[in-house]
């Protein structure tokens, strides 16, 4: 497994100082070629076992064969036709799979979209849309995006937060409810109160 940054990734941190901002941070300094299953492999043919798996996307590894044959397939047929102007067949068939293995017995929809945090935003949006509430609760130590929304939702402050206010109004941030971190005394179903008072 990989030893650390070889020259390759040594040349690339330092394009990447000069032409990235801060902000864009990486785990550890090497930087990836390629990817086949659980294992990336660095610019310096380095080997790593992917423990992040992509931030959590890569459900079946890299360089799956079913995956980039699907891919192959509709690149070839049709990147992008942009979905409010032109509607790919492809993706009216990917919302109805989905309500499909949703589970429960009522009306299903599906949305896709281009981000984590854009799935955030557009949620809040419907929630208060439904609810006629405008405030939300998030928790302490929580990741949600980097959009203005999402980042308001966000409990880590840094790096997350930090110095990018102001904030969207109405995002109250408390505590999980975690039984375990309860105070001395407290009884376990006291806690979801509490940590909301």
């Amino acid at each position: 497994m990989g030893e650390g940054p070889g020259p390759r990734s040594r040349e690339l941190q330092a394009e990447r100082d000069r032409y990235l901002p801060r902000g864009m941070s990486s785990a550890i300094p090497v930087f990836a070629a390629s990817g086949s299953g659980a294992t990336l492999t660095d610019v310096d043919g380095q080997s790593y076992i992917d423990f992040a798996t992509g931030i959590s996307v890569m459900n079946v590894g890299h360089g799956h064969p079913r995956v980039a044959k699907a891919i192959h397939e509709q690149a070839e047929r049709l990147v992008h036709s942009g979905a409010p102007v032109m509607m790919p067949e492809a993706y009216v068939r990917l919302a109805r799979r989905l309500c499909e293995i949703t589970p429960g017995a009522f009306p299903k929809k599906a949305l896709l979209l281009n981000s984590g945090a854009e799935a955030v935003e557009n949620a809040v949006k419907v929630v208060r849309q439904a609810t006629g509430r405008p405030a939300i609760i998030s928790f302490h130590n929580s990741f949600h995006g980097r959009t203005l929304m999402s980042m308001t939702l966000t409990g880590k402050v840094s790096p997350y937060r930090q110095n990018f206010g102001p904030y969207a109004p109405e995002v109250y941030q408390v505590p999980y409810p975690y039984e375990y971190h309860r105070p001395a005394g407290m009884a376990a179903e006291s806690l979801g109160g509490a940590c909301v008072e």
